[in-house]
């Protein structure tokens, strides 16, 4: 990661308030900053001779640059330095033009002045102001690179919306001489070399910039050779029979955890088998959708199963039946009978679990070291404290009465017993009224939930690339449908005859000993899982395949790595880049990626963190040797494990383009094509 700033004035314009330009401060902030690399860009101008005399002093690379006022918005203009005796010259232009402190160059003012403008940085301000905004430069627009914003906020923001420019956040500080505490704006940025070319591919790549060092990918080993891959995305190249696959293999033989798919491998061979294979997928994302949509009924099905109206029905019974009885005695009653224990109600006695967990959170709090000062930020240790002592008291205080209530109901128990087995009057038993009311509570509220799962609804809808994903819930229609949910030769009839009284229904599914009490809440709503392609029909056997990879790439973020072997092999180039790039490359946020590929819409569009290169040499002796390559796609050099170097240029052209001619080639072919 190389720490950047590349918007820092020096001379006082008009465009500025006065300041004196202080090499000690601008050797400071460097050093300070601990930065790898800066730009000079003052307003409408640009000076030569103090440039050269602040990378004389300065000890890391310094490229020019220029802020420029255009179309009542500002822009940086950055240049390479090998660049100078071209760039000075056209900087004048903008200088002679912007002279006050209200002037303002016109697009095509810039255009004139600057028509080479794919070899230079072009950063506007985005969401700083003056903002100079895109819609205003149309045929600027594509020269633009990323987009500077005034905060960390804004550029944490902007980071998450992959329909705005790449953020960057610079210091914008005049160097001048003063005694003050320097900006926190500066930009982390994945690159290996400090050129104009590697800084402009990187900050279009959101994935590569941040404003911690700790964002970004790194570089560990692979292989017991030295090989190296980035925590992000590896890009191998190579021509056939090069070794490309000979490299992935050894890089899946060191993961236990790996999802590895193999060129070829999702391509539809036959109508029957592809099918089969795509309807297995989608009966295995139906399961996973069907237990996330289901789990709070499960909890539900939980809470009630162990309720039985029939019993609690009884025990009513049996209790009036018995205090009838004992009514029509009441004339005859013994000495025990009449005794004001015989007939006297226990304590009940409070549950105090719940003020015991309570109790525990509160100590983890105040024990938590890593995140005591996010804590302490909201509750004060001292009321922390107070409470942990307060709920403590309580929980004494409750215990005692606990404690004494269980006391006095084991005697009261033991003395009721007692007279009970030596009456001859009839003993009316104990009976719980607040259980089973609160059971038949709990009864209604199972079959109004029941009945609302039953109900038909799209559950889950979303887009994957050209797919539409649609899972519905509906009720069952028919045995034969409860069927697909429990594999079994039980007749399922009966039970689906009661499906419409949901107590009953689940009464039965508790008789039947073959399904487990797990899976009855799958037997109360029927889930459907679709994938419809872009004209909402279902999918044909390429667009299987196409959806096949999308999800397996999906899937992989389970996995500790995603190895794939040359996608190109299988699926077409618009398709690549459309639904597989941006997905390999959010994927590769989260875990490594590693692509074989000789395509340029994955070599390429897909914006690697790192490149290996393989070469295959057969020795004097026979033997087979494996040459491998590696370095960034900002690196001019690509290195194999002996030292050995290739240009990585040459590399990615005859890798992904067939050569440079044939490259120069389709451009004119291009060119002509679409004027």
């Amino acid at each position: 990661m190389k720490k950047v700033d590349l918007h820092i004035h020096t001379v006082a314009t008009v465009s500025d308030h006065y300041f004196e330009f202080s090499m000690d401060t601008l050797q400071s902030y460097v050093e300070c900053k601990k930065l790898d690399a800066i730009a000079v860009t003052n307003h409408n101008l640009f000076d030569r001779k103090q440039y050269e005399e602040i990378c004389e002093k300065i000890s890391v690379p310094v490229f020019p640059g220029i802020e420029i006022d255009v179309e009542r918005g500002h822009l940086l203009l950055i240049a390479s330095p090998d660049d100078l005796d071209d760039f000075e010259p056209r900087c004048k232009y903008i200088q002679e033009k912007n002279s006050t402190n209200t002037s303002s160059i016109s697009e095509d003012d810039l255009l004139e002045y600057f028509p080479t403008m794919e070899k230079y940085i072009l950063i506007p301000h985005y969401d700083k102001s003056p903002k100079l905004e895109l819609h205003r430069i149309p045929k600027l627009k594509d020269y633009i690179t990323c987009g500077e914003v005034a905060s960390v906020k804004k550029f944490i923001s902007m980071k998450k919306r992959s329909g705005e420019l790449v953020p960057i956040l610079f210091s914008d500080e005049r160097m001048e001489n003063r005694k003050a505490q320097f900006p926190d704006r500066q930009t982390f940025i994945d690159i290996e070399e400090l050129s104009i070319n590697a800084l402009k591919h990187a900050l279009r790549d959101r994935a590569k910039v941040s404003i911690s060092p700790d964002e970004g990918n790194v570089l560990f080993q692979i292989l017991d050779n030295g090989l190296q891959i980035s925590t992000g995305l590896t890009v191998v190249l190579g021509g056939r029979s090069s070794g490309k696959s000979y490299t992935l293999d050894a890089i899946n033989n060191q993961y236990e955890h790996a999802a590895y798919i193999r060129q070829f491998e999702l391509l539809a061979r036959d109508e029957e088998t592809d099918k089969r294979r795509f309807d297995d997928l989608l009966r295995r994302k139906g399961d996973s959708i069907t237990q996330e949509f289901l789990r709070p009924f499960r909890n539900v099905i939980d809470n009630v199963q162990t309720v039985d109206l029939r019993a609690d029905e009884k025990e009513i019974e049996a209790y009036l039946e018995m205090l009838k009885k004992s009514a029509a005695e009441v004339e005859r009653q013994d000495t025990f009978a009449k005794a004001r224990l015989f007939s006297e109600t226990l304590f009940d006695i409070k549950d105090l679990s719940s003020l015991k967990k309570i109790i525990e959170a509160v100590d983890v709090l105040i024990s938590n070291l890593e995140y005591r000062e996010l804590i302490n930020s909201y509750i004060e240790r001292k009321a922390l404290l107070n409470l942990a002592i307060s709920l403590r008291k309580k929980y004494i205080s409750e215990s005692q009465l606990a404690s004494a209530m269980k006391y006095v109901n084991d005697i009261v128990g033991n003395i009721k017993t007692e007279l009970s087995s030596r009456t001859t009057n009839t003993v009316i038993p104990e009976i719980d009224f607040y259980r089973i009311l609160l059971n038949r509570r709990k009864i209604e509220k199972f079959v109004a939930i029941a009945k609302g799962i039953q109900q038909k609804r799209i559950i889950e809808q979303k887009s994957v690339h050209s797919f539409n994903i649609v899972a519905r819930s509906r009720p069952f229609n028919g045995a034969q449908e409860l069927h697909s949910v429990f594999k079994t030769n039980d007749a399922l009839t009966p039970l689906y005859d009661k499906y419409n009284n949901p107590y009953e229904y689940l009464c039965l599914l508790r008789k039947n000993q073959n399904i487990p009490s797990s899976e009855y809440h799958k037997f109360f709503a029927n889930i459907e899982y679709e994938v419809l392609n872009k004209y909402g029909t279902k999918a044909s056997g390429g667009e299987r395949s196409e959806y096949n990879l999308l999800q397996r790439v999906k899937d992989a973020l389970q996995e500790d790595i995603l190895i794939l072997d040359e996608p190109e092999s299988s699926f077409d180039n618009i398709f690549l880049k459309d639904g597989v790039d941006s997905l390999l490359k959010e994927l590769s946020e989260h875990i490594p990626v590693v692509i074989a590929t000789h395509n340029n819409t994955i070599g390429a569009s897909v914006h690697p963190d790192f490149l290996i290169y393989t070469e295959k040499e057969i020795t004097p002796d026979g033997a087979i040797k494996y040459h491998l390559y590696s370095g960034y796609p900002t690196s001019e050099e690509l290195t194999d494990l002996e030292g050995n170097k290739l240009k990585r240029r040459s590399i990615m052209l005859n890798c992904l383009e067939a050569g440079e001619e044939a490259y120069l080639e389709r451009s004119k072919t291009y060119e002509v094509s679409l004027h």
